[in-house]
């Protein structure tokens, strides 16, 4: 019988859903909500305590041995001053769908499609539970005129109003994935600033970077195999995203020209993109040939441009702000809270804390789809 705990946890993501629904953007795809809602019920009400799935021998040695590891970045993130609660503490031992992504965007301009819901405000993406579902909205979208962009995507975050489950799949990847992962996501619970996903996706993404290379610092210590091998996959996604985010530009100045017309845009276009794997291949980098054949996969446009540029915008700026407590991510991660809840644009906010202009261009990064 389903503990009370997995009950009530079932009705209240039901009652979210309720409430997103009543609430949510008109322009969402059709039949988005009450599909991708049951499925959000399904995940928390098959979840089970780790320690119940353990008891019951649901795990195979090496899901075992990756729990060992959660375990220690779950204490990690806690020492850090992450809010864990309960979160990643239970598991849905047979779940085996994949979550997926979906953005849009113009064709000729960096103006991604938004949507509006509840609690995390304007959203450039929709997920899915479902590939059929994102299929079918990725259809949709693009039968409006708009460049598409459909990925998966390994973990997501209830942004602290429900307990978030471990899935098995998370369990297989290497370790220094899954701690940057859960502490992305852990960061998400901790501080979310509706309405501005790009700098929470931002934020998330420069603490789980710089908290996961100290983990295994901590772990192995500095000179381990572990952190140096971590170190050359950092200069391989820095010098990746180097590269994506001088495209970016190149594209972005070309929609801006005036004296182009749409079809050679268009035209100008396809050649940059398809120009990307020789590109990434003149990089130098210790994967080369993974980053390559990464590169390759799928369509490239503009609407998975911009999902990069959402994840790793102005990443500098909180380095700046992480320089100015001596590398305290605790007292970091308390001005960038009090940056969030300031009243005005985050990114002017943060912009101003570092001694920059904020009406200048900021150094907006690209993440590195790393293999």
């Amino acid at each position: 019988m389903p503990s009370p705990r997995r009950i009530i946890s079932a009705l209240a993501a039901a009652g979210l859903l309720a409430l997103v629904a009543s609430t949510a953007s008109p322009h969402a795809v059709p039949g988005y909500l009450a599909r991708q809602g049951l499925h959000q019920v399904a995940m928390l009400y098959g979840r089970m305590p780790v320690e119940e799935a353990r008891r019951l021998e649901l795990l195979d040695p090496k899901q075992e041995k990756a729990l060992a590891r959660v375990d220690d970045v779950l204490a990690y993130a806690s020492q850090m001053g992450l809010r864990t609660g309960h979160r990643y503490q239970s598991i849905h031992p047979t779940w085996d769908r994949r979550i997926y992504n979906v953005s849009a965007c113009h064709p000729v301009a960096f103006r991604p499609m938004r949507w509006s819901f509840p609690i995390v405000g304007r959203v450039p993406y929709l997920g899915f539970f479902d590939e059929e579902s994102a299929t079918a909205a990725s259809t949709h979208l693009a039968g409006r005129g708009l460049d598409v962009y459909q990925r998966t995507a390994g973990a997501y975050s209830m942004l602290g109003w429900l307990e978030d489950p471990l899935l098995p799949h998370m369990l297989g990847w290497p370790e220094a994935r899954l701690a940057n992962t859960l502490l992305h996501e852990l960061t998400h619970a901790t501080l979310w600033v509706p309405g501005s996903v790009s700098f929470n996706e931002s934020f998330a993404s420069f603490v789980g970077g710089e908290a996961s290379m100290r983990y295994l610092e901590d772990r192995y210590g500095p000179e381990s195999k572990q952190v140096a091998r971590e170190q050359d996959r950092r200069e391989d996604r820095l010098a990746y995203r180097a590269m994506l985010r001088s495209t970016y530009k190149e594209l972005d100045a070309l929609y801006k020209d005036s004296e182009r017309g749409r079809s050679e845009k268009l035209r100008v276009k396809a050649s940059l993109l398809a120009a990307l794997p020789q590109r990434t291949s003149k990089l130098g980098l210790h994967q080369s040939g993974a980053y390559v054949r990464s590169v390759r996969k799928g369509t490239w446009n503009n609407a998975r441009l911009v999902q990069y540029r959402t994840y790793n915008r102005s990443s500098e700026w909180f380095a700046a702000l992480l320089e100015q407590e001596d590398g305290d991510l605790l007292q970091f991660m308390g001005r960038v809270e009090a940056i969030g809840h300031s009243g005005e644009d985050p990114y002017d906010a943060l912009a101003r804390a570092v001694g920059v202009d904020p009406d200048i261009e900021d150094p907006e990064g690209a993440d590195a789809e790393a293999p």
